[in-house]
């Protein structure tokens, strides 16, 4: 892959699209010191470029009625069953999130659930469907904001 060259407005334009993926052109513009069609000009070259690859909505899961969220760590009973493992973390959607790790935990999943029965379901669901051979699981109870973010809500 070749990297893109982006000059600072680009980057302005990114951070400003990543605290609001909503934002009209004209708003954007105003941000970074465009007219709305320079703005758009620049937003469609990063997108065709592959830098922006979407626009997402924010979800508050308690709201959805899943307050809880896990971050469990598993280990597959063989790395044959890697496809089917895949298709289980696809298909649920308490899952919000999965990576595959090095060392020795084979991969690492943060999932967003209703209690903790549901956590023991989603739990008892990876091992039977997935293959699953051993988990190490943890309630989350803060999500701390990274630098980027923090400098983010600092430029609003």
């Amino acid at each position: 892959m070749i990297a893109t060259v982006i000059d600072e407005i680009d980057r302005e334009i990114i951070r400003a699209l990543q605290g609001n993926g909503r934002l009209t052109q004209r708003e954007l513009g105003r941000k970074v010191g465009l007219s709305p069609n320079a703005a758009a000009a620049r937003v469609q070259r990063l997108t065709s470029a592959g830098v922006i690859i979407g626009f997402h909505a924010e979800v508050d899961h308690a709201a959805l009625g899943r307050p809880m969220e896990a971050s469990v760590d598993l280990w597959l009973t063989s790395q044959d069953f890697r496809p089917q493992f895949r298709q289980a973390v696809q298909a649920d959607d308490r899952i919000i999130d999965c990576v595959h790790l090095t060392g020795p935990v084979d991969f690492r999943v943060r999932a967003r659930v209703a209690s903790p029965e549901d956590l023991y379901d989603l739990l008892n669901n990876l091992r039977d469907v997935a293959h699953v051979q051993q988990t190490d699981s943890r309630l989350i109870l803060e999500v701390v904001p990274t630098y980027e973010e923090v400098t983010d809500a600092k430029r609003r």
